[in-house]
């Protein structure tokens, strides 16, 4: 189990260098698997196409994000939690352009598996414990599929270069303000 989880890490580690430099069109099964020094066929037994490496690779990305500090305690209002996660990410792909485009295409486009729902699960969650300031209820749960919702389209918009950074980071303050400001 451990060499399998070491593999999948590397794996992962290659895409996110193949993708910080050349974003999505650069991520390439073969380009993955020979910087992960792996055969192809390896490399198709843990994920069957580009997208789902990347979905992985957005889900693990989310997944350290979550274990950097705890988004519950951060402050004391949903509101600024909220916008404290808000801040990291917006610094996560600013800093991070090609990689951010990478993940977000995979994440819009990527068949139903078994990696987009667990994606989504571990996005839906880290905005919900921040929203909660612990274990999210249902309702919370639900607000928090409608942020990751609206940051998903905004990310599509800034892929597309419909938006700037910036703009979205402006739009999902606004959505958090409009959506939480009196959660608690």
């Amino acid at each position: 189990m451990a060499e399998t989880a070491g593999r999948r890490d590397l794996i992962l580690d290659s895409a996110v260098a193949i993708a910080s430099d050349g974003g999505y069109d650069a991520v390439k099964m073969r380009a993955v698997a020979d910087d992960a020094g792996i055969a192809v066929g390896t490399l198709y037994r843990y994920f069957p196409s580009k997208p789902h490496v990347l979905v992985a690779v957005l889900a693990r990305a989310f997944e350290r994000l979550g274990a950097e500090r705890d988004w519950a305690l951060t402050a004391d209002s949903p509101q600024v939690r909220l916008g404290q996660l808000n801040a990291r990410l917006y610094e996560e792909w600013r800093t991070k352009p090609a990689l951010a485009e990478a993940v977000t295409r995979a994440f819009a486009f990527a068949s139903a598996s078994a990696e987009v729902d667990h994606a989504a699960a571990v996005i839906e969650h880290l905005l919900g414990v921040a929203i909660a300031g612990g274990e999210p209820t249902p309702r919370q749960h639900r607000l928090a599929s409608v942020l990751v919702d609206i940051w998903l389209a905004s990310l599509i918009a800034w892929v597309r270069h419909d938006i700037s950074a910036e703009d979205i980071a402006v739009r999902l303050d606004r959505s958090i303000g409009l959506m939480v400001g009196d959660e608690n």
